[in-house]
């Protein structure tokens, strides 16, 4: 995750990369190049970067804080943004629909094909929420091959995930309302409900049985993706945060159980490295990135890159 050599100190602006998945669908990846003062000229290493994955309804551009100052500590970086967001071709949920599996078979292959991520020899995935999930099973089925993956505030939707009996039944009853919403409205609506913005039914229907399970039962797929879990052979780094009211340290916990063979590093970032103030699980990368690029550059440096790596997207088995 680090650029070798030495920091760039400007951050250039985004390049956005127009992709197409197999389906048709249209999304963008973008690109955030750092610029390096003339004494620093190549000494970034061009052929590593990360790749961002955004939690579930947040668009790739409310990261662009955190972006930026990665940029600006010399890491190239590409956010890709999920279906249904306002950039895509997707809005519309009632005639769109999709779940993780889309996500990981197509998405996801798409964004190395046509983007300069095929071109990257060394990758770090980063996965915020939902997209540390896809960040574990896509490396767990080989779809993705990076060099480590990081999660930040991922953890296991199982209503034994929360902490205390309240919390416990509230996440029992939600999941399973949720997905009856959804087949009532067609789509979920969580721009009026105050979680997860607008949803397509198959999504949800994921997020329901991973609650029930405890296992990811994906449809539209005939990848075992809970079986993936136990193929992560690469470094894994995963972070919980103190005051996140959606997905606690036990849910962190409870989802570093069942990856394999690693064992997943964990690191709870405490009130202390917020300045006193509690995290919030969708504002982090807002209130206080540097803390988090701090936490993530010190674990990579201590997880170096093998010598030649292929991160290049392979077809799942059908």
């Amino acid at each position: 995750m680090t650029a070798r050599g030495g920091v760039a100190s400007v951050a250039s602006m985004a390049t956005e990369h127009p992709i197409t998945a197999p389906d048709g669908t249209r999304t963008v990846v973008d690109e955030y190049r750092p610029q390096a003062h003339s004494e620093t000229s190549g000494s970034m290493d061009a052929s590593a970067a990360v790749l961002f994955l955004p939690a579930l309804g947040v668009p790739i551009g409310y990261y662009r804080p955190l972006f930026e100052k990665a940029a600006a500590r010399g890491i190239r970086i590409f956010g890709l943004e999920m279906r249904g967001r306002p950039r895509t071709s997707t809005t519309d949920m009632r005639k769109h629909d999709w779940g993780y599996a889309t996500i990981i078979e197509q998405d996801i292959p798409a964004a190395f094909r046509q983007s300069p991520l095929g071109e990257i020899e060394h990758l770090t995935v980063v996965g915020h929420s939902l997209g540390g999930l896809l960040a574990l099973t896509a490396t767990g089925a080989g779809i993705l091959r990076p060099d480590r993956v990081m999660t930040a505030a991922s953890g296991a939707a199982h209503f034994t995930s929360r902490d205390g009996f309240v919390a416990r039944m509230q996440r029992r009853l939600v999941t399973p309302w949720a997905r009856t919403i959804t087949q009532v409205w067609g789509y979920f609506p969580g721009h009026r409900l105050g979680f997860g913005d607008r949803q397509p039914k198959t999504m949800i229907a994921d997020w329901h049985r991973e609650a029930r399970t405890n296992r990811f039962i994906f449809a539209n797929t005939s990848t075992d993706y809970e079986e993936a879990l136990h193929h992560v052979e690469v470094p894994v780094l995963q972070l919980s945060f103190a005051g996140d009211t959606l997905v606690s340290s036990r849910a962190v916990d409870m989802l570093a159980q069942r990856v394999g063979p690693v064992t997943p590093e964990r690191v709870h970032l405490g009130t202390d490295a917020n300045e006193g103030r509690a995290w919030d699980h969708v504002r982090w990368p807002r209130q206080n990135a540097d803390a988090v690029l701090d936490t993530m550059q010190s674990w990579a440096r201590e997880h170096p890159a093998p010598a030649s790596a292929s991160p290049l997207p392979t077809s799942p088995e059908v």
